[in-house]
């Protein structure tokens, strides 16, 4: 029921979205809070799967690679469960029990509603987020992309510290807003719309699953010389390439040389000759 009624959401919006100008943008955005007022959960998960189309296409706009539709798929899919559906149950249970009363009472000059946003932003991106969001993030989109659970496993230790910096930096800021300013049933589609950078980031990070596997199951087997430092490997690349093609240019030069030589040779035993014919 609820798959059909996001259907029926996408049908009706994405029409009446393309023959969009400014003049009618307050009256978009009031069908669009009528559709989060009757149908939130599906008004979110369409937001959700719109908004990881866009972000991984323009990630993949960047790539010199044909348009990857398995990849893109894994990140629907993903942001369709965790942040269109998980979400839309989580806020209100993190701000329900959070309500920022331990952290006013070590820091009473914090006001109550300071307090709890930042309490609220704290449980869910030192908790929820590496607890439930990259585990859950990994796995789906990597069984979509085709990967086994232990490829999976080396794609998450690769990968997990790199996106956890970058979504520190980003979505603290970002979160706290969230749960300070925008109202409960506004805060999901917030987070969708900002999450479509996010996607871009997190899409060109771990976006492509085929190369940053391979690679490090190869590495394992590649003599130490793989994993020298650049200047090493600018001596290989002059050892590999350049010295041949030095010497073979010398061997070239010296064989140009001796074909002189031997022409030289050749015109003064020439004139040795015909200086003994004449001198008989």
């Amino acid at each position: 029921m609820i798959f059909l009624r996001c259907v029926l959401l996408v049908s009706t919006t994405i029409p009446f979205a393309s023959s969009l100008d400014l003049g009618s943008l307050s009256s978009v955005m009031q069908a669009y809070s009528n559709s989060l007022a009757l149908h939130p959960l599906e008004t979110k998960v369409v937001t959700a799967a719109v908004l990881a189309v866009g972000g991984d296409a323009l990630a993949q706009l960047r790539e010199c690679e044909p348009y990857d539709t398995r990849r893109a798929a894994s990140f629907v899919l993903f942001d369709t469960c965790y942040r269109g559906a998980f979400q839309h149950a989580t806020f209100p249970l993190i701000a329900e029990t959070f309500k920022g009363y331990a952290l006013h009472n070590l820091l009473p000059s914090i006001p109550l509603e300071v307090c709890a946003a930042i309490s609220r932003t704290a449980a869910n991106q030192l908790v929820v987020v590496p607890v439930v969001y990259y585990p859950l993030f990994f796995a789906m989109t990597g069984a979509v992309q085709g990967l086994d659970f232990d490829a999976s496993v080396l794609r998450a230790r690769e990968k997990f510290l790199p996106l956890m910096k970058r979504n520190l930096i980003y979505w603290i800021p970002v979160q706290y807003v969230q749960f300070a300013y925008v109202a409960a049933e506004w805060q999901v589609p917030y987070i969708c719309v900002w999450g479509l950078l996010w996607n871009v980031i997190v899409s060109v990070v771990a976006g492509r699953v085929e190369c940053p596997v391979p690679v490090v199951q190869e590495e394992r087997s590649l003599p130490a010389a793989a994993h020298a430092s650049p200047a090493a490997e600018m001596r290989q690349w002059v050892e590999g390439v350049v010295r041949p093609t030095v010497q073979a240019m010398r061997r070239r030069k010296k064989g140009s040389d001796d074909d002189d030589a031997l022409a030289e040779e050749r015109r003064v035993r020439l004139l040795l000759e015909r200086a003994n014919g004449d001198a008989r």
